[in-house]
């Protein structure tokens, strides 16, 4: 027997990549809840919870589709409206734009569009495997 990975092998550990980064993109946003001072913002506890729950449910939801990534392929739509929710909240709470409450903003924003991003990716990866339409 070969020691090499065979394909299957090898697209299911390329559908984990972006899993591991949806994960770490909730692990990012629980810390952030916590490192990040939101009583500045007008928001203050709406956003500190906004981005704990948001956090938990993303690192959740990666968590299962990793450990069940075919019985939990349609999971990834949570992910994704959590990522555009996540660009959207800002505006909705009101982040302040100026100052050291910038940071607040950015953050939301990067980690909104790199979470949508990455949960297309593995769900597009993850049914293209299903239905072997890879190509070697």
């Amino acid at each position: 027997m070969s020691t090499a990975l065979m394909p299957r092998d090898r697209k299911l550990r390329e559908s984990r990549l972006p899993l591991a980064a949806e994960f770490l993109a909730g692990v990012w946003l629980v810390i952030a809840a916590f490192a990040y001072s939101y009583t500045f913002t007008l928001s203050a506890a709406a956003g500190f919870w906004n981005s704990l729950v948001c956090g938990i449910v993303v690192a959740a939801v990666a968590l299962t589709r990793f450990a069940l990534p075919d019985a939990a392929r349609w999971l990834g739509l949570v992910n994704v409206v959590i990522g555009f929710w996540l660009i959207s909240a800002p505006f909705a709470f009101g982040y302040p734009v100026d100052g050291h409450r910038d940071v607040l903003r950015t953050s939301a924003l990067v980690v909104g569009v790199l979470l949508a991003i990455f949960a297309v990716i593995s769900m597009t990866v993850a049914f293209r495997r299903r239905s072997g339409d890879f190509r070697e």
